[in-house]
């Protein structure tokens, strides 16, 4: 990788680290069904009119926006929805790294190198080292199956991504919200009915409108767009690992912003995600030296 992609990839992981602020702000004032219809009708609206459709099968376009849009977000907000601390729903969700590697190794026939798995190996017991510090009191087991789910549904997104390949990234972003805004909306209508839904929208407040333009405009056109360029450009090995860092950059951002404790347990396992990645970026080149 260049100097700017890896720039690239610290402005992506530090937005999507922040965005679970975002997100909380907004899960505080709408249901999560609503927030992802509102979400990607800012996404879609009123780019869809400036910007061209990627030249991309509408079968695909509608796969990325389904896995990576709606089948991600909906069953996130619905395991935060369940009772999932933010705090482990952000850790729970970066498995999409390690089924990403997995599939890509065996449908796209990607190299996966001794190093690549040392360092994801290391980083995914800094996680769990995180998880201990963030686990306080009872855990709603029903609630981590959805994480599970969406963790999968990124990593078929990402995949997609790769089977689509180098295209205009904020166009596949922007078109791809069509299906997923159609979906959460027709879901979100079947389950509050058009006036809960208004009813929904006019408990917003300016705290919850910012988290859903920080969620649409920054997170999604932003966030999504550069991932989306860095997977067509790069194995997918070699860019997802560094998604392990967003919960990193909550848990930092939560302690500067919200002022939220950080323990013994908390501070080791950054530490240690930090040393996996690491390892996992330059480990080839400190094995041939």
């Amino acid at each position: 990788m260049k100097p700017k992609d890896y720039l690239l990839i610290l402005l992506v992981i530090s937005i999507w680290g922040v965005n679970f602020l975002f997100m909380k702000f907004a899960l505080n004032e709408v249901p999560p069904l609503v927030l992802g219809a509102l979400r990607f009708l800012c996404v879609v609206f009123p780019a869809l009119f400036l910007i061209k459709r990627p030249a991309v099968p509408w079968y695909l376009l509608v796969a990325y926006g389904l896995t990576i849009n709606f089948g991600q977000f909906a069953l996130v907000f619905t395991a935060l929805d369940w009772g999932l601390p933010t705090g482990l729903a952000a850790l729970m969700l970066q498995v999409q790294v390690f089924f990403t590697v997995l599939i890509a190794g065996v449908l796209l026939h990607e190299p996966v190198l001794a190093h690549h798995l040392g360092g994801m190996c290391t980083a995914a017991v800094g996680l769990v080292l995180i998880g201990v510090g963030q686990y306080q009191g009872h855990l709603p087991l029903a609630a981590i199956w959805p994480v599970f789910g969406a963790a999968a549904s990124w990593a078929c997104g990402n995949i997609i991504v790769k089977r689509i390949g180098r295209v205009n990234a904020l166009s596949l972003v922007v078109w791809g919200g069509i299906p997923a805004f159609a979906a959460f909306a027709s879901v979100a209508l079947l389950a509050y009915g058009f006036g809960g839904v208004v009813q929904h929208l006019a408990n917003l407040t300016w705290k919850g409108i910012s988290g859903v333009l920080f969620i649409a405009y920054v997170s999604s056109l932003v966030g999504y767009t550069g991932w989306g360029a860095l997977l067509a450009k790069h194995p997918a090995g070699k860019v997802t690992p560094f998604a392990l860092l967003v919960p990193v950059v909550a848990l930092l951002a939560g302690y500067w912003v919200l002022n939220e404790r950080l323990g013994l347990w908390h501070w080791l396992g950054i530490i240690t995600v930090i040393s996996g990645l690491l390892w996992h970026v330059s480990g080839g080149r400190w094995r041939t030296k």
